[in-house]
């Protein structure tokens, strides 16, 4: 009998027909789970695993976590003697020589301001050393991943962070990758194929360590085009799914963005996910969750798809209302209630129990209702 978090979220993935749905926000601020055991009067611990654990318990969610992929891959160490109190010098010691790049000392989000280290095609080269020397650090790799199934044992399930081969791990600003897709392809298209062999070396330890989903994600059409996400983003995806699929793993797709044209031509059908999220609506995106469920094959689980705003600002009741709406929406679909996004900072407790427990009250209406015929013409 299935009774841990991890067993009743990937027994659902796998058949959801015969499986219970699943309650599982996107990524919960750790603020936001500290302040929501503190209103609850729960233990809180300096390890934000474990208080996630405790909280999913306490409400009844399965929660999921995900893990580093790029960082395994460009582990980038500061050079002391080079930097300053604001900034830093972070090197990587390839066989072609000294990567350096430089940027704010504080961990900023990937964009124009974080010190991405490829500027001209000789970084391109330096990528791609750094990708083949990747398995150098198989050891410290799986160590990772033993670790980490460690902490969440059976309580959780556990993502593997996102490649991002078109957006180099991370390595090139989001302003510099149309410019060097326009003007160094051939450079850019070496370092993606780099960075697609050393994450599926990575994938294949992760999988043999126990981590659940191997993952990708992109931009919505808010930052691209149809033309250029098949250029750019879905030969990779589908390289990521189809050696998932091959390992007997589990794929899942992330995409927060405007998705719904890629949805409803079928492009979406095609990824070779098991797990697509969020189908964001607006203005994160551009979905109607109704409409858009019905587009994506049945044999793929939705997730997904409360507004982040309403959760941080609505009241409880609106939340309350908007989580039956998605509830009518995926009728008779497989789908994993969850939200738009990582839950964000600042979201009230008392919103954040207001989800979980309106999700868990359209699990059960989404179990007692029959699904909807499929009818052949």
């Amino acid at each position: 009998m299935m009774t841990s978090p991890r067993q009743r979220f990937l027994a659902y993935v796998r058949q959801p027909a015969l499986s219970r749905p699943i309650v599982s926000p996107f990524l919960p601020s750790p603020d936001v789970i500290t302040a929501t055991l503190a209103s609850l009067h729960l233990p809180i611990t300096a390890d934000d695993v474990a208080n996630e654990i405790a909280l999913s318990q306490h409400l009844g969610y399965e929660p999921m976590f995900m893990t580093e992929c790029s960082g395994l891959i460009f582990p980038w160490q500061i050079d002391e003697s080079r930097s300053s109190g604001t900034s830093a010098i972070r090197v990587i010691t390839t066989a072609n020589g000294e990567w350096v790049r430089s940027s704010p000392r504080a961990d900023i989000p990937w964009s124009d301001e974080s010190g991405c280290p490829v500027h001209t095609p000789g970084d391109h080269e330096m990528l791609v050393s750094v990708c083949e020397q990747v398995g150098d650090r198989e050891g410290e790799i799986r160590e990772y991943f033993r670790t980490w199934r460690h902490r969440v044992g059976e309580n959780g399930v556990i993502v593997l962070g996102h490649p991002h081969p078109a957006w180099l791990g991370y390595q090139i600003s989001p302003s510099n990758i149309f410019f060097h897709w326009n003007d160094y392809r051939e450079e850019y298209i070496r370092s993606m194929d780099a960075l697609l062999h050393a994450s599926l070396f990575v994938m294949a330890i992760a999988v043999q360590e126990g981590i659940d989903f191997m993952s990708d994600s992109s931009y919505g059409l808010e930052m691209t085009s149809p033309s250029l996400f098949a250029a750019m983003d879905l030969p990779y995806i589908r390289a990521f799914s189809d050696w998932t699929r091959k390992h007997d793993s589990l794929f899942w797709y992330h995409n927060c963005g405007f998705t719904s044209t890629l949805i409803k031509d079928g492009t979406f059908n095609t990824l070779g996910a098991h797990v697509i999220e969020t189908i964001a609506p607006p203005p994160e995106g551009d979905n109607d969750l109704a409409e858009s469920r019905r587009a994506i094959d049945r044999s793929i689980c939705t997730k997904g798809n409360l507004n982040l705003q309403i959760l941080r600002g609505g009241s409880p009741d609106q939340i309350a209302g908007e989580v039956q709406k998605i509830g009518n929406a995926v009728r008779g679909f497989p789908h994993i209630y969850s939200t738009a996004d990582a839950v964000l900072p600042g979201t009230p407790p008392d919103n954040f129990i207001a989800f979980v427990r309106a999700a868990r009250i359209a699990v059960d209406a989404h179990e007692a209702r029959p699904p909807e015929p499929t009818f052949v013409v």
